[in-house]
């Protein structure tokens, strides 16, 4: 097998091993319950159960919850119930959920606990920064000292944290430490998911020797378990054994075994269909390997997982490659770098202080730019018309036909000159419009920063900067594009949301739809075009309302142009009539961003109050990347 193929397969198959030991998704036998003598150890153990099952066995478990927790008192019952809809909430709603968790006057288990959600929440990028490792270690000795039934989740998390900093060595070291200190150690489950995260760690060094040994231990406890889906799981493991040894056509029947297995269980991901096309593109069938490349990216489409379509694009350009079809080689093989490029993130180094003033200095920036453009403007003039004088005295030497096709040259000059400033300015006016964000936001967020820092809560002030860094940093970065993905548009808003959520102790809740039809990567839109929209429906909308506010907001498709929708539950009209003019102000903006980037189009946008709300409908050109 290839460099590049080997090193794609360890990629992917690992980073699946990452997440299965975040998420174990095994069958259980153990039913959980709660002793009559509630205490904070019977909710740990709890905890500690519900985290190994299943999501349809948590389901089941939140259901019969008024059963498990009969006889407890209201408080009690409440920690259960808040705990149990944070572990089967949504992305957008986990925060919400979580902070609603009350741990005043419990034990420090069940503090801790909550601490290991938030770490969780923190790990979504390519690396983990020192702060976040540091307040881990603190963790582990807190616990160690104390002896406390979290400790392996703990070494877990060091582990998962060692694995996304590439430092395997380390990462093995704490897995192994976890699974010593599991209480759950002596179970097939557990003992399962550690023959084959062991499996995945030889695969790192391509240790063919202790990848077969682990492959083998795992496959066999799947089977006294009958676990068809783990069975199937190590089948493909097997295949990545026969791709290493070059045994192709092997490689080819396990791991097509697999696949059927989890087509016929509706339990297909990307991943399954990358394996399957290398395997085949190793085995010289090119045809295949193409087909199942093409369905697995139709397969991410439709299932709004983007998630590997780099790799499914760069297995393509394998494909075509063996077939010796070097156009469509290269063109999957530039969609991949692509995508690839877009999916790159950097640790988070920047304090909270000096974003704050970097953000403040850019309308400064604009109006020093404004100033110099302004400044080389008369200079070019003051320099034209010495030019000009010089010229016009020896054109009166050399006489009056040569004088009149002179000046009419510099007159065609000046001409595109000025409209080469305009257009300059144009570009000036459409970075003035975009990127506008409250300072109110930016005091109010950085004074509940400094909140949480002075009550010591460590784990949530490194959360809540790590959102506000990251929200920051993309918002001065893309002030310097005129159009962003559509992808990196809902990663802004989201990021501006949650920050909003945390602030007003989330007040509200939203959902971001997106139609089959847009490409997410690949459409463009210009950058913080909603923000100004979802701003008004949080702080004017919902000020001062006695339920949960909503915000809905809806990306479609239709002929020529992309339609947005944002819809809110707030006041509506009431709020208009106290706050017209902030709410006018936006739309105004918004068109003037739009008549300048997109003129003589039919773009527009609308915005009207309701008895219900308030909604926006903004319509713009389908841009994209090609």
């Amino acid at each position: 097998m290839s460099d590049c193929l080997k090193f794609r397969i360890l990629s992917i198959v690992s980073l699946c091993a990452l997440l299965f030991t975040t998420s174990c998704n095994k069958e259980t036998k153990e039913q959980v319950t709660v002793n009559d003598s509630n205490t904070d150890k019977n909710f740990i153990n709890f905890a500690i159960k519900t985290d190994v099952i299943p999501r349809e066995g948590k389901e089941k478990v939140f259901l019969k919850l008024d059963s498990i927790t009969n006889g407890l008192s209201t408080k009690d019952k409440v920690l259960y119930n808040t705990y149990m809809k944070y572990i089967l909430s949504k992305k957008d709603s986990s925060e919400y959920y979580l902070n609603k968790i009350d741990t005043v006057g419990r034990s420090a288990d069940v503090r801790d606990l909550i601490d290991l959600y938030n770490f969780k929440d923190g790990f979504k990028s390519d690396a983990i920064g020192p702060k976040t490792t540091e307040a881990i270690f603190k963790k582990i000795n807190s616990e160690e000292k104390r002896k406390s039934p979290l400790l392996f989740k703990y070494y877990d998390l060091m582990a998962q944290a060692f694995y996304i900093n590439k430092n395997i060595a380390k990462s093995t070291e704490y897995f192994k430490l976890s699974f010593e200190n599991n209480p759950e150690k002596n179970t097939i489950s557990e003992q399962l998911k550690y023959y084959e995260i062991l499996f995945l760690y030889a695969m790192e060094s391509s240790n063919i020797k202790e990848m077969e040994i682990n492959q083998k231990k795992a496959e066999d406890l799947a089977r006294a378990q009958k676990n068809e889906f783990e069975l199937s799981r190590t089948m493909d493991y097997k295949a990545i054994i026969f791709g290493l040894k070059k045994m192709s056509d092997s490689g080819v029947y396990y791991s097509k075994k697999s696949f059927e297995y989890l087509e016929s269980t509706g339990r297909l991901n990307p991943v399954a269909y990358i394996n399957l096309a290398i395997n085949y593109q190793m085995n010289n069938e090119f045809d295949s390997a193409i087909k199942y490349g093409e369905e697995g990216i139709k397969w991410s489409v439709k299932h709004k997982d983007s998630s590997r379509m780099a790799e499914l694009y760069a297995a393509l350009s394998d494909a075509y490659k063996g077939k010796s079809d070097y156009k469509n080689s290269l063109k999957n093989l530039d969609t991949f770098y692509k995508l690839k490029l877009k999916n790159i993130n950097s640790i988070q180094k920047d304090k909270v202080y000096e974003i704050e003033q970097k953000f403040k200095s850019e309308n400064k920036d604009l109006t020093i730019t404004n100033l110099k453009t302004s400044n080389k403007l008369n200079s070019r003039i003051i320099m034209q018309q010495k030019w000009i004088m010089s010229i016009l005295a020896a054109a009166f030497l050399l006489g009056g036909f040569f004088l009149y096709n002179f000046l009419k040259r510099k007159n065609l000059q000046s001409r595109a000159e000025k409209l080469l400033v305009e257009n300059d300015k144009l570009k000036l006016e459409q970075k003035s419009f975009q990127l506008k964000i409250s300072p109110h936001f930016i005091f109010n967020t950085v004074s509940n920063l400094q909140g949480l820092i002075s009550e010591k809560e460590t784990t949530k002030s490194i959360s809540y900067l790590t959102k506000f860094a990251r929200l920051m940093r993309n918002i001065l970065e893309y002030e310097k594009e005129d159009f962003i993905s559509i992808e990196d548009e809902i990663r802004l808003l989201e990021d501006y949301m949650q920050l909003q959520q945390m602030r007003f102790k989330t007040s509200f809740e939203y959902s971001i739809t997106v139609d089959d039809k847009i490409e997410l990567y690949l459409q463009l839109i210009p950058p913080m075009l909603l923000q100004p929209f979802v701003e008004n429906s949080i702080i004017h909308g919902f000020g001062n309302i006695d339920y949960i506010g909503k915000i809905n907001i809806i990306f479609e498709n239709k002929t020529g142009n992309m339609e947005i929708i944002i819809q809110d539950n707030g006041r509506g009209e009431a709020a208009q009539n106290v706050d017209g003019n902030k709410q006018s102000l936006s739309t105004s903006i918004t068109r003037q961003r739009l008549k300048v980037l997109f003129p003589k189009t039919n773009s527009y946008v609308h915005s009207m109050a309701q008895d219900n709300g308030f909604r926006v409908e903004i319509s713009i050109p389908i841009l994209t990347e090609e």
